[in-house]
């Protein structure tokens, strides 16, 4: 864990001529304190709450994660993509704050939300977490420079939950790491063996309920397997 590239929303909007890091330099940033904790569990409850099948119970204020859905995620008859409709999840897509940060990052007027919006949700039932890879494989782009990935953590994080973890400065070896994608746009599956052959470390930023992280496209990223049953939700 690490206090790294992070910056307080509040601090942020106490100036008019703050000006923010380079995302294409930095490769990331968690900006803290920018969606209200009752929008994110308002959300976590509105997601949960479609699963008709047993797959998860609240029991003390936690969702318990007891089964799989038949369905993965992404594919048609997952709650997920209901999910995406319902206005809990569009209060926090669409709030003003991320609207206000996504301008000051970019530095543009002109910001446009990409229709392409993922919910993931880990637990320790989950097959396997998500392997080291970039964002330029999914999301291409003429001008990756005016693109950036926000990932919204809808509820607890950690490294039992199953966290994001940057390969930090990895965006600054680009062209090297170009050579190491797979068919299936994969960097590496061995990270410890892909830290030590950049001699790059891997970090895992400090993030709360109600913080959020933007990263470029080209920085490289994975997840730690979860070890709860309380699933790590997120959206980016």
């Amino acid at each position: 864990s690490k206090v790294l590239n992070t910056l307080d929303f509040n601090e942020i909007i106490s100036r008019e001529d703050y000006d923010l890091p380079n995302i294409k330099e930095i490769g990331f940033l968690v900006v803290k304190n920018v969606i209200p904790k009752d929008d994110i569990y308002n959300a976590r409850d509105a997601y949960f709450s479609l699963f008709k099948n047993g797959e998860y119970k609240k029991s003390n204020d936690k969702w318990i994660h007891l089964k799989n859905h038949k369905d993965p995620h992404g594919c048609k008859g997952h709650p997920s993509q209901e999910f995406l409709k319902k206005e809990q999840f569009l209060k926090i897509v669409f709030t003003e704050k991320l609207n206000y940060l996504t301008k000051k990052i970019l530095k543009t007027k002109d910001v446009i939300l990409s229709p392409r919006m993922i919910v993931r949700s880990f637990s320790n039932l989950s097959s396997k977490g998500t392997l080291a890879h970039r964002d330029k494989e999914y999301f291409v782009s003429r001008n990756p420079e005016n693109v950036i990935t926000c990932w919204i953590p809808l509820g607890p994080t950690g490294t039992q939950y199953g966290q994001l973890i940057y390969l930090n400065d990895s965006h600054k070896k680009e062209e090297i790491i170009d050579n190491f994608v797979t068919e299936e746009k994969i960097v590496s599956k061995d990270l410890d063996k892909l830290s030590k052959y950049l001699n790059l470390k891997w970090v895992r930023p400090i993030v709360e309920v109600g913080d959020i992280i933007f990263h470029s496209l080209e920085i490289v990223h994975s997840s730690f397997d979860s070890f709860s049953n309380i699933p790590r939700l997120s959206i980016d």
